[in-house]
């Protein structure tokens, strides 16, 4: 393997040079630099496809020369693109990019941000309304295409801490969303999430959403219409829908804590 100069790089430049002086907290040893904040979001094997053909398409625009890369930390920045391979398989609504100079203010990309928002959708977000889920263009289509809905159990969060102590970062924690300067909402609500455990530990998680769709499914039972089979409604595919799916999800909820509960008997055992 031949390494070679990076661009920019002065007389003399090395692959030594590159990764003391611009490697190290960018392209490797991330941790040196700043701790990372996780998002894990269990998706289909379809949605994945359809993630994986969009940045295939978008190195492909780039690589057969059709269009020139030029990062822009405001109009086109590694989280767009992120955020925009996600909203490809129907995750959430896509963000413009280069877009005019104002309305790109309201298409901004800033990780912090997007980690609270992928964290307070994989946890908080609605599956109980299936009303309102028809109403919001991604949550439906996913619903429909994917049998799949965006909050669901395994969707858990992680902090990689800083590496301490360390000569070359301060290390200091920071945590920069964009917000308001006197709410401070971003920050608090994803220090929240991290300090409750059925957002950060499997079990506290799978327990927590077993018990949220037993209240959907009770709920549905409770409310259902007699008359439902010969009544025209707008929503009947959709519940239907709805219905089978908050069902499936609760079968797979118990099958993996049983699975938990497997090696905690067996260890049990040995005792």
């Amino acid at each position: 393997m031949d390494f070679h100069d990076y661009p920019g790089a002065s007389d003399g430049g090395s692959l030594e040079d590159f990764v003391t002086k611009h490697g190290i907290a960018t392209d490797l040893a991330l941790n040196f630099a700043r701790a990372a904040f996780c998002a894990r979001l269990p998706i289909t094997e379809r949605m994945l496809d359809e993630v994986i053909d969009f940045l295939n398409d978008k190195n492909r625009e780039y690589a057969e020369g059709e269009a020139n890369y030029n990062w822009s930390v405001w109009a086109d920045n590694c989280v767009h693109t992120l955020r925009n391979a996600l909203a490809a398989a129907n995750i959430w609504s896509p963000l413009s990019v280069r877009a005019v100079k104002f309305l790109q203010l309201f298409n901004l990309a800033v990780p912090a941000n997007e980690f609270v928002n992928l964290a307070e959708l994989g946890n908080e977000g609605n599956i109980a309304d299936y009303e309102q889920i028809q109403q919001d263009d991604p949550q439906r289509d996913a619903l429909h295409e994917f049998n799949w809905l965006p909050t669901r159990h395994g969707a858990l969060l992680k902090t990689l801490p800083v590496y301490e102590p360390n000569d070359l970062y301060d290390t200091t924690f920071r945590l920069f969303t964009l917000q308001s300067p006197f709410r401070m909402g971003k920050t608090e609500h994803a220090i929240k999430l991290l300090s409750d455990d059925r957002f950060v530990k499997l079990d506290a998680n799978l327990r927590y959403f077993r018990d949220k769709y037993d209240a959907i499914l009770a709920k549905h039972d409770e409310l259902r219409d007699r008359l439902a089979s010969v009544r025209g409604t707008p929503y009947r595919r959709v519940e239907r829908l709805h219905y089978e799916y908050i069902k499936a999800q609760r079968a797979e909820v118990e099958t993996m804590l049983n699975r938990l509960l497997v090696p905690e008997s067996a260890a049990a055992g040995t005792r």
